[in-house]
């Protein structure tokens, strides 16, 4: 879903190949020996990771630019990106219902709005890769009880993001 969000806003055409995770073609550790998606083939070179095919993409596709042009900002970015992975961890520990998982949760979603309420979006004023980057998640906390609406800047991101094209497709996706 993070590159999907990439290149739909970045209007770059793709061929989509659904993977079924729970049943996953062998062609698909051919291509990546982590067993992932996404994968991207880009004249014979394979790609994959969401975080360096989302990178690849804003680099050859230069507009609308998805990373801000100050080094410190981009740092930002990739420092929201890096802590996500917390957060993730918080998740999927609430899944299997671990002591502490809940608050681990919150904790992190604390983070996230603090985030959000300096500027309005997860590095400050301006939407980047952090957004796609962290998004689909966020999407997926009712699998664990978590309702969104206790954290009114997580809320509101949501709210402005789903505006966007490639995130009401994405949000159509997940209602069917």
């Amino acid at each position: 879903m993070r590159t999907r969000l990439v290149l739909s806003g970045k209007g770059i055409e793709y061929d989509l190949v659904q993977v079924d995770l729970s049943d996953k073609p062998a062609w698909l550790r051919e291509l990546n020996p982590r067993n992932r998606v996404p994968v991207l083939d880009v004249d014979g070179q394979v790609l994959w990771e969401s975080e360096a095919l989302n990178d690849y993409l804003d680099e050859t596709h230069p507009q609308p630019a998805m990373m801000p042009s100050d080094p410190v900002e981009r740092a930002r970015v990739r420092i929201v990106l890096r802590r996500f992975e917390d957060l993730t961890s918080a998740f999927y520990a609430a899944r299997r219902e671990e002591d502490g998982a809940a608050e681990a949760l919150d904790a992190e979603l604390q983070w996230l709005s603090s985030q959000i309420e300096d500027g309005g979006y997860l590095v400050g004023d301006t939407y980047t890769l952090a957004e796609p980057g962290v998004w689909p998640w966020i999407t997926r906390l009712y699998r664990v009880g978590v309702d969104i609406g206790r954290y009114p800047a997580i809320s509101a991101w949501c709210d402005r993001l789903a505006e966007r094209p490639e995130y009401a497709a994405e949000l159509s996706l997940l209602a069917a």
